[in-house]
């Protein structure tokens, strides 16, 4: 089985790293974020080009209205880690009257908090909002009430441009979905601008106005937003897509700067001040780039504010440091270094020392210092010096001048100027003498973004491998330190089953690399063609389940190994799709001749399923499925000609199941949230037990997918799931895209628990306008109850426990009158263990 995050083949990081270094593994490329998150996107959002957020709202809610009551185990979840290094972190902020405590936004993984300034082994803490936030760009804190705070969900990086083609650069993040508040210090959040409902839409920053803090200004992709009343409602006084920056001046907060930058308009770029409290705008030119086509940092010196810098890039090169000395009105650039390399789009920021308007800090790949107002820059951190193997959380995570590739956020703590903090893809880092030497505050910083496939040692529960990306390869040893290995992104790994030092890894584009000693040491083992072919960022490959030394990789062919992977020959001689990349492979049980796999549109315009046979020669397009990316194919153990697919996207069905070796398909996810999915397992000593993770969680099948259960209630709120698999003592491992690996352990069988089951189509009508007539069948005598909610958990319609017999039931329910919209019946009922169990499914009133 296997899930993918796939790439555009344009580069967006600062070097393209085409093979794994065997002697010096930390000399990789840093970032391929961009390459990740095209294909993170493209994989929700085709073929229709549009993300529908107000899903995972309505997703969200539905699971809790229907969170299943497990008496008969406890379903606890443990964190497995990395907890000694961290992952991609887009903002930081730090309590002005306690600056032990400090915030910051993940990427993927939400909002976290410490209480010790991230020193120590377990500094951070996940901050549960009760709401679905992945990426958190924008933290602000009142200045006068630091009890109050603001977060800007959403990681965008240009406007609504998520095409199907993985050429086109659609450079997009996670959804957002608005901005939260919170007046008790973060304990609880509301909504102070709901996105609830929308496509995908980002807040890039918050600054609040430092005289009056019910003033509140917020760059977002729909324009820059102005509050008066501190967030209670918000109006556009700057009507340009894709604000990205904003300064206000301390001393005439009249005076409030935004930047504007999107990858496809540079009509909208541009340096914008208000004198007037953010009433009208104006476009600062003199000096300064007519366009450009990613975007701009600003950094101003708050003892003297006329004195702003600019940091400003086109999407793939910098064009260069800017510097004012009177408020905008006149711009000289000071340095053409290209400190952001390719990725101008994304990752690069200036700030300028609180008392001194000549001591500036410049990052981008890495961090540059100059003393004299840019035109001397010299570097002062190198992202390559990154140490390898096994660091403890809270150690260093490398000399005193490594900070991690990609600096998205520099601060400079006004209240003590020597302290400067560092937001980076591998974390938080910190500098205490002006940014000339640096260390990181990581631990228990766990927010990596793995994918797939997370790998297990057959006899040993304590051992695993993943990759991430940003952050290599790194090897679970029972401990939350994981030991770094390989370098570059981090992708797909594998284990062979009857020889567990026999592992192999991999970096983003197929680039595989093969260890004998249990991942000691490693070799790279790319045949020559398959180098040649385009393939995905997380390029699969997969072992055969019955026949270890026969392992199948995909480019836009397939390609086989005999040997265990040291030696490759094309297995389909043509591409398998007509030239489409290759995203997920699954071999069959028993035989290791038959594959299956699917393909991303390249080529063509179509995502598809492919049964590849007679020796590579005879690839079949399986008919009957969505036209939507299809993340994972499992087999099922016992019995082959049961097949699943997992599909990507929205306004679809995610899981399809085939009893004919592939010839036909029927969605089995009825009562599963329209998500996108990634990962299907199949419990192999119980082929019926099936466990799906989607962008929301874990869901389990106790009968072959002909019901659901919300499986992950107890794990971490929003828990974006890449690769589910197994340990050697059962327990369910979960690789995560923002909040690293977690666990619980499987569902065991108990004898006649399960007493009955809602079949696909037991609502019918549905749509309904007049009775709803309900179907379902008892291979016992039981007692239910059931219950009507809207989405919003009221109550439409309720009954008392009522006694039915063995066999088929009905039930008609009347919705005369009730308003348009979805509606979930929930039912309930004792097993024949005593246990309460519940069970769900949607219907709508039109």
């Amino acid at each position: 089985m296997k899930k993918v995050i796939f790439a555009s083949l344009l580069c967006a990081g600062a070097i393209i790293a085409c093979f794994i270094s065997t002697v010096h593994p930390e000399i990789e490329s840093p970032s391929e974020a961009g390459e990740a998150m095209d294909w993170w996107t493209m994989a929700r959002t085709f073929p229709e080009g549009r993300f529908y957020t107000e899903k995972y709202t309505e997703a969200l809610a539905f699971m809790r209205q229907t969170a299943q009551k497990r008496d008969e185990r406890s379903n606890e979840w443990e964190s497995i880690g990395p907890k000694n290094f961290g992952g991609r972190t887009l903002c930081i902020a730090v309590n002005p009257l306690d600056t032990a405590v400090i915030w910051a936004g993940s990427a993927a993984g939400g909002l976290w908090k410490s209480t010790s300034g991230g020193r120590g082994a377990n500094a951070w803490q996940r901050v549960e909002t009760g709401f679905p936030v992945l990426g958190v760009a924008a933290i602000a804190i009142d200045p006068q009430h630091p009890q109050v705070m603001y977060i800007g969900t959403g990681e965008v990086y240009n406007w609504e441009n998520s095409m199907p083609n993985v050429a086109i650069r659609t450079t997009r993040g996670t959804y957002g979905i608005g901005i939260l508040k919170s007046t008790d210090g973060g304990q609880t959040w509301f909504k102070s601008l709901d996105w609830s409902y929308g496509n995908l839409r980002g807040v890039q920053d918050i600054k609040i106005n430092p005289k009056r803090p019910a003033t509140i200004f917020a760059a977002t992709t729909e324009g820059l937003l102005r509050s008066r009343d501190a967030g209670a409602s918000w109006q556009t006084v700057n009507n340009l897509k894709m604000a990205v920056d904003i300064e206000i001046n301390p001393i005439d907060t009249n005076k409030v700067y935004v930047t504007h930058g999107s990858l496809d308009d540079q009509s909208v770029s541009g340096i914008y001040r208000s004198i007037n409290g953010g009433n009208t705008f104006q476009k600062l030119s003199n000096g300064l780039p007519v366009s450009y086509s990613g975007k701009t940092m600003l950094g101003m010196n708050t003892s003297n504010p006329e004195v702003l810098f600019a940091s400003m890039a086109d999407a793939f090169q910098q064009i260069g440091l800017y510097k004012t000395v009177d408020g905008g009105e006149h711009w000289a650039l000071m340095s053409s270094n290209n400190t952001c390399s390719s990725q101008g789009w994304y990752s690069h920021d200036v700030t300028v020392y609180p008392f001194d308007t000549t001591t500036i800090l410049w990052a981008g790949i890495d961090v540059w210092k100059s003393y004299d107002g840019g035109q001397y820059i010299s570097q002062k951190t190198y992202w390559n010096y990154w140490y390898f193997g096994a660091v403890p959380a809270g150690n260093p995570e490398g000399p005193f001048n490594y900070v991690h590739a990609d600096v998205h956020r520099l601060y400079w703590l006004p209240n003590n100027p020597n302290v400067v903090y560092a937001a980076t893809d591998g974390g938080i880092f910190i500098s205490y003498n002006g940014g000339e030497t640096w260390a990181g505050r990581n631990g228990g910083y766990q927010t990596q973004q793995f994918y797939a496939n997370l790998s297990n040692s057959p006899t040993n529960p304590n051992w695993c491998i993943g990759g991430m990306q940003d952050n290599a390869t790194a090897i679970y040893k029972g401990s939350t330190d994981w030991i770094r290995v390989l370098g570059a992104d981090g992708a797909c790994t594998a284990v062979n089953p009857l020889n567990e030092q026999l592992v192999f890894g991999s970096a983003q584009y197929l680039n595989i690399s093969r260890s004998t000693d249990g991942g000691s040491s490693w070799t790279g083992i790319n045949g020559s063609t398959m180098s040649s072919e385009k393939a995905c960022f997380n390029g699969p490959f997969e072992i055969a389940p019955n026949h270890p030394e026969v392992m199948y990789a995909g480019a836009q062919r397939l390609y086989r190994s005999v040997n265990s992977g040291q030696a490759w020959t094309k297995y389909t001689n043509n591409f398998v799709g007509g030239g489409d990349i290759i995203l997920s492979i699954a071999v069959h049980p028993s035989n290791p001749g038959i594959v299956y796999c699917s393909t991303a549109p390249y080529t063509t315009t179509e995502a598809r399923v492919f049964k590849v046979t007679n020796g590579g020669a005879t690839s079949t397009q399986l008919t009957g499925l969505p036209n939507r990316i299809c993340m994972d194919i499992a087999i099922n153990p016992v019995n082959p000609s049961i097949i699943y697919t997992v599909f990507s996207g929205f306004n679809t069905r995610h899981i399809w199941k085939s009893i004919d070796d592939g010839l036909s398909w029927t969605a089995i996810d009825q009562s599963i949230p329209d998500v996108p999915a990634s990962s299907l397992l199949i419990d192999l000593q119980f082929p019926d037990h099936l466990y799906l993770g989607n962008d929301l969680g874990v869901w389990f099948s106790p009968d072959a997918g002909a019901s659901w259960q919300w499986y992950s209630e107890n794990a971490p709120n929003a828990m974006p799931v890449m690769h589910l698999s197994v340990s050697a003592d059962r327990h369910l491992r979960v690789a995560t895209h923002g909040l690293g690996v977690w666990q619980t352990y499987l569902e065991t069988p108990v004898e006649n628990k399960e007493i009955w089951t809602l079949n696909t189509g037991a609502l019918f009508p549905n749509p309904v306008s007049n009775q709803l007539q309900w179907d379902f069948y008892l291979p016992n005598e039981t007692t239910i109850s059931y219950q009507v909610l809207d989405v919003t958990g009221r109550r439409m319609l309720g009954s008392s426990a009522k006694n039915f017999t063995a066999g088929k039931q009905q039930e008609v329910i009347s919705v005369l009158g009730w308003p348009s919209g979805t509606y979930v019946l929930v039912a309930e009922y004792k097993t024949a263990v005593g246990a309460t169990r519940r069970v769900s499914q949607k219907f709508i009133v039109q």
